[in-house]
Formats: structure tokens, sequence, C-alpha cells
């Protein structure tokens, strides 16, 4: 029995890679773009690498505005793993799908329901079928602190911190210390 997960990955919508940009074609867009020299912006960069680096593996997290904070952690065994969080205002940015210029594969597939998944797989492998998990709500995404909250109509709103009292001191009137 195959998973939906299978059928997802065969079927699904993907962006297409394309080639990695080159380091100096991202140099002569951000001498375009800011009057900077490319090869300034080069040696810039190239630093900015080696400086990640250097505070990285002091322990130090590294926070790059606009791009995003790395910081080392590790796992139950000891094993060094690199972490990246991704800036707000870059995902604010990158996930816009008004915005993405790209080339979308299989696009239309983003609304297809778990059965169509399934009568494609079966389709193309008669011999293996689609096993269908449980049916559950489709997550709602957000980009923010905090948790959303469903409110009636399907919209949300993050839930509020709790405001927290802090008591002045006992009954004496002191700081509750004997």
């Amino acid at each position: 029995m195959a998973k939906l997960f299978q059928a997802v990955s065969r079927y699904g919508p993907r962006v297409d890679q394309g080639g990695n940009v080159q380091l100096r074609e991202l140099c002569d867009w951000m001498s375009r773009s800011s009057g900077l020299n490319p090869n300034s912006a080069l040696m810039a960069l190239g630093e900015v690498g080696d400086g990640v680096a250097f505070y990285l593996r002091l322990g130090s997290p590294v926070i790059l505005p606009g791009l995003g904070r790395l910081r080392l952690t590790a796992d139950r065994y000891g094993e060094l793993r690199l972490n990246f969080v991704a800036d707000k205002g870059l995902l604010l940015q990158v996930l816009n799908k008004q915005k993405f210029s790209g080339t979308m594969i299989n696009a239309p597939a983003g609304h297809w329901t778990d059965a169509q998944y399934k009568e494609a797989w079966d389709a193309e492998f008669p011999d293996d079928p689609l096993e269908l998990p449980a049916p559950r709500p489709r997550r709602v995404r957000h980009i923010g602190p905090g948790r959303p909250m469903n409110l009636k109509g399907g919209q949300t709103r993050r839930k509020r911190k709790p405001k927290v009292v802090v008591a002045s001191g006992g009954a004496d009137g002191g700081s509750g210390r004997a």
C-alpha cells in the first residue's frame, strides 16, 4: 500500500528550482541595485561568510537583518547542527504567490483533494493502491508571533499574551521575605 506523501511528491505542485545563482551574479545584482562596486560586494560577501563561521564556532548565534538567524545546536549525541530561521520580512516577500515569477510544476494539483491524488496514483500503479489517511482539517499558515485562533467563518486571529500581575508584597506591605 502506497502512502499519500508518495502521491503528493509525484503529482503535487513544486517549484522548478532552475540553476544555482553564482556569487558573481549576485554581486552584479547588488551593484546595480545599490551602486556598490561589484568587486567590493564580492569581497564583502566573502568576509560575511568567514565572519559567520567564526562567531558560530564560538557558539554565538548570528543575526543577518533581512536574511535571518543562524545558530549552532547539538543533538542528544552531541553532534552539531546548523539551524537557520528566516527573517519575517524575507518570508513575507518570498512566500507571496502573487509576486512569484518562477515556474511552478503541477500548479493545479495544489487544489487537489486526497481522492484526486488516489485516483491519479491508482491509475498509474494499479497493483500498489494508495492508502488514504483519516481526514483532518487543513492547516492555517501564518507568519508572526503567537498561534492563530480559529474564529467563525474560517477567520483567524492571534492569541493575546496573558497579562502578568506582579504582587508588590505580602500582607505587611514588605517584600514577603521573613
